[in-house]
């Protein structure tokens, strides 16, 4: 098989491209994601030239595309595709030109170390210099996998991808007829996968043999569908999803929650009416005695349309600790985006810190959290089928991270509690039933990791390795 895909080099692009689109975003398999990047190293190291280039950037800009286009739903216009899938395949296809040229300049071992650099390097760039968070960072694929993901305690999540690039750049070494100079490179990576695993599985069984105090949180879902058309609801319909909210958060409260989140965009408020809303939501948190993240948006212009997306955390006392705005809209959503530090809320039960949905796409701002030590986030949301339940599963990263829990409260999509090593301890998606209320205990305190300390050392370690690789090789050249 391998002959005749070589007799006919477009064909790995093909294969490329399926393997891709198999691993990536939503209904993705992640045992396709370690060889994916197979077929794009063989085609690179059977051909030459600017045409065979620009066919593996016009192949990568399908691919990505097409990956993307699984999690384009309703209510998005598939267009939007597009502007999201480019920039993923550009700058996760230029590190498969670097491999390409460190491996023809420097050697074979070289380019096993550059291609994980690159790809770190790249993944970071998206979100730590663009708009577009962690969406398609190969350690997402691998959601399924706990103990691997134990790794990102150390790492954040690029170390997770840096070891599978490494894994393909062996396989891919491997397809191509090489033996001894493989040996000593393969087992360092194979030992590689293992140690870590042993860490991951070390880690899990550690943290279910100790005893912890929890508090039980609850997460309670919406009626509304603010902003699911360009239709603002009438007061009417305002008035119905209050009147559930209210429901909901009184039965968490009967059944012990101390701590209520509602979903992101739970409803809208008019801006006159926002002194009075918020003064009902100080009234209820003392009635019931609960802390209450309350997240709803407040219109500020019709047309064209700008709003305020946010939450008030209110204490059990009635008093109100700080308002939150979501600090990284979507792009396109037409939200004033917030600028405040992150936020902390202490009390005997242990530190509460919070952010919105699509902020945890971005390691900065969960990092921020994790540098204030608080053991629980209250993370409102709201997805859509498209990202359902995988963007749930994707902020499980997060908190092994940082070492916290997370109630993610979801609209559209799965609710869960989430514990310090990724372990979901609850979940309840939002399309299973008209309760939505979900009860789970967490753990009351967080744990210290080696990443919240550090922060992003490995893409900045990538990044140098990169630059010294390209440094060599542009030296050779001369």
């Amino acid at each position: 098989m391998r002959s005749r895909l070589d007799a006919r080099p477009w064909s790995w692009l093909v294969l490329g491209t399926v393997l891709l689109v198999g691993s990536q975003m939503r209904f993705g398999l992640g045992a396709l994601a370690w060889v994916a990047p197979v077929p794009w190293l063989r085609y690179l190291r059977l051909t030459s030239g600017p045409r065979s280039r620009l066919l593996l950037a016009m192949a990568l800009a399908i691919a990505w595309t097409l990956a993307v286009m699984k999690i384009v739903t309703a209510p998005l216009p598939m267009v939007m595709a597009v502007p999201f899938a480019l920039p993923e395949a550009v700058l996760l296809g230029l590190p498969l030109l670097g491999w390409d040229l460190i491996r023809r300049r420097q050697g074979e071992d070289a380019a096993t170390l550059a291609l994980p650099a690159f790809i770190v390097v790249g993944e970071w760039t998206l979100h730590g210099l663009l708009p577009l968070g962690t969406w398609g960072s190969a350690a997402n694929t691998q959601v399924d996998q706990l103990a691997l993901l134990q790794l990102a305690s150390i790492t954040g999540l690029h170390g997770v991808s840096a070891l599978m690039m490494a894994a393909a750049s062996v396989l891919e070494r491997a397809l191509a007829g090489e033996r001894a100079g493989l040996r000593r490179t393969a087992t360092v990576v194979i030992t590689a996968v293992g140690l870590t695993m042993i860490y991951g599985q070390a880690r899990l069984v550690l943290a279910s043999g100790q005893p912890s105090p929890t508090r039980l949180v609850a997460a309670v879902g919406t009626d509304s569908e603010v902003g699911s058309s360009p239709q603002l609801p009438d007061r009417e319909r305002l008035a119905a999803d209050e009147r559930g909210l209210l429901e909901r958060t009184e039965l968490a409260a009967a059944a012990g929650a101390e701590l209520v989140v509602w979903t992101e965009a739970a409803t809208m408020v008019h801006p006159e009416d926002e002194a009075a809303w918020q003064a009902r939501l100080r009234g209820l948190a003392a009635r019931l005695g609960i802390d209450l993240v309350a997240a709803y948006v407040v219109p500020l212009s019709p047309d064209p349309l700008l709003y305020e997306n946010k939450y008030l955390f209110v204490r059990r006392d009635g008093s109100i600790a700080h308002t939150y705005l979501k600090h990284r809209p979507v792009p396109g959503e037409p939200a004033v985006a917030g600028e405040t530090p992150m936020p902390r809320v202490d009390d005997e039960r242990g530190a509460v810190g919070g952010a919105i949905c699509y902020d945890y796409d971005f390691p900065r701002l969960a990092l921020a959290n994790a540098r204030q030590r608080v053991d629980l986030v209250a993370l409102p949301s709201s997805d859509w089928r498209g990202i359902d339940p995988i963007h749930t599963q994707m902020a499980a990263l997060r908190a092994i991270e940082g070492g916290h829990s997370i109630v993610r409260s979801t609209r559209f999509g799965l609710s869960a509690g989430i514990d310090p090593w990724g372990r979901l301890r609850g979940w309840s998606s939002s399309f299973d039933d008209e309760q939505r209320v979900l009860l789970v205990r967490l753990p009351r305190h967080g744990v210290s990791t080696p990443y919240a300390r550090l922060g992003d050392w490995f893409p900045l370690l990538c990044g140098l390795l990169g630059l010294g690789l390209l440094g060599l090789a542009a030296r050779r050249r001369a």
